[in-house]
């Protein structure tokens, strides 16, 4: 478990079941797209924490609309209406602040690879097609 009720209720002073933390937690994997043996860097366990502890404070109030909301842009009745952002496909579902934890992640970020300088090989022979390469 990624995060206990004693973690919810030292990040979020809520009082939660475990049952509810569990169904966040399911939430946050599906979110970030890794379940919880598979995340072993130390930063991202206490990022994930969080983002289950805010998710689950989040449901505790709004569980409804995680599991019932329709997929829409704007919702309108009476007088009210609310537009969520456009190209935004996590409103109302995750809570913002899990959106911030998760995108601290190490594994969400992009990453480079160093290869050195490509040259041809200065021993190969040339066969009409291509050269040997070497990279160092």
């Amino acid at each position: 478990m990624l995060a206990t009720t004693t973690d919810v209720l030292e990040l979020t002073n809520r009082n939660l079941s475990q049952s509810l933390i569990n169904r966040a937690q399911a939430i946050v994997e599906m979110y970030v797209g890794k379940f919880e043996d598979e995340i072993t860097n130390e930063k991202d366990l206490e990022l994930i924490k969080r983002a289950v502890s805010y998710q689950a404070a989040y449901m505790d109030e709004n569980e409804d609309i995680v599991f019932e909301q329709i997929a829409a842009s704007t919702i309108s009745q009476n007088d009210a209406s609310t537009t969520f952002k456009a190209g935004d496909q996590v409103s109302p579902w995750i809570a913002p602040l899990t959106v911030m934890s998760c995108k601290k992640l190490s594994f969400n970020s992009s990453r480079s690879i160093a290869t050195g300088k490509i040259r041809p090989n200065s021993t190969a022979q040339f066969d009409g097609y291509y050269y040997e390469w070497v990279i160092n």
